[in-house]
């Protein structure tokens, strides 16, 4: 069986979480090889204090270039979009680096600072919707610089329904604090990825607590995401293998995605 990652982290500083983790290409690929895994999804994380935007953009086109299996997301500095054109320079950005083959958009309100509503983003949501890339919004208690209250995906509730021509990956499952809250945002445009939160959920909810909210979204709404190499990928592996049912296997760890992507160019 094959697994597509959907949430893997790759920065060209090389270092996350205060240092400790090491995300340099190299080792990330070496990772994935580990597990088998070939294809996945290379996302920012949003945070101009750790790591400079434009930088990470080059980066990320640089390693689609020479990995076709890597589909990479584009990071977002929302800190001057109320200059004088901050809003219309923005989007000329995205659309440059759409045509350099970014396909997709990475928003983390908590990193931005920012609630997932922000005027800021609107925008960001409308033009994903008008070039067909999707977004991935990170929705999980997390660390600075903004608050859990971010991460609220009682946010999201209107954007993604005004924002309905814009296709929308929840990261994270809400997190344990809002992974009952998930099934209020599952619409038509909603798809949801598992990253980085799976040995919690086990922890803090019954299995039938979690396949119950799994099947209320539809299992083909889902998507395997690890969050490596912040966390364990054979873990969160093992344990979405566990959580969800085994017919459904095929479907969550590449089947769902491989649709998925068929309308944005992944993999081709």
């Amino acid at each position: 069986m094959e697994i597509i990652d959907a949430h893997i982290h790759s920065l060209p500083c090389g270092i996350m979480c205060g240092g400790s983790v090491d995300v340099t290409y190299d080792k990330v690929i070496e990772g994935m090889e580990e597990q088998r895994i070939k294809r996945g999804i290379f996302v920012p994380i949003n945070d101009i204090s750790w790591q400079p935007v434009d930088e990470m953009n080059d980066y990320m086109v640089e390693v689609i270039n020479k990995n076709k299996n890597i589909v990479g997301f584009i990071d977002i500095d929302i800190s001057k979009m109320h200059f004088y054109n901050g809003i219309i320079n923005l989007e000329n950005n995205i659309k440059k680096l759409v045509k350099l083959g970014l396909k997709g958009i990475k928003v983390h309100p908590q990193n931005l600072g920012v609630n997932g509503d922000d005027w800021r983003l609107m925008p960001i949501y409308r033009l994903a919707g008008e070039l067909n890339i999707p977004v991935m919004i990170h929705c999980h208690p997390g660390s600075c610089p903004g608050t859990i209250d971010n991460s609220n995906p009682k946010y999201l509730e209107k954007m993604v329904r005004v924002f309905h021509k814009t296709k929308f990956i929840i990261s994270h499952f809400g997190g344990v604090l809002y992974f009952d809250y998930m099934p209020w945002l599952n619409h038509e445009n909603v798809y949801f990825e598992c990253s980085g939160i799976l040995e919690a959920l086990k922890k803090h909810y019954s299995l039938d607590k979690i396949r119950a909210i799994f099947e209320e979204i539809g299992y083909e709404k889902l998507f395997f995401g690890s969050d490596f190499p912040v966390v364990d990928l054979n873990a969160q592996i093992e344990i979405f293998k566990e959580l969800v049912p085994l017919k459904f296997h095929e479907d969550v760890f590449s089947k769902n995605i491989l649709k998925f992507g068929e309308e944005f160019g992944w993999w081709k």
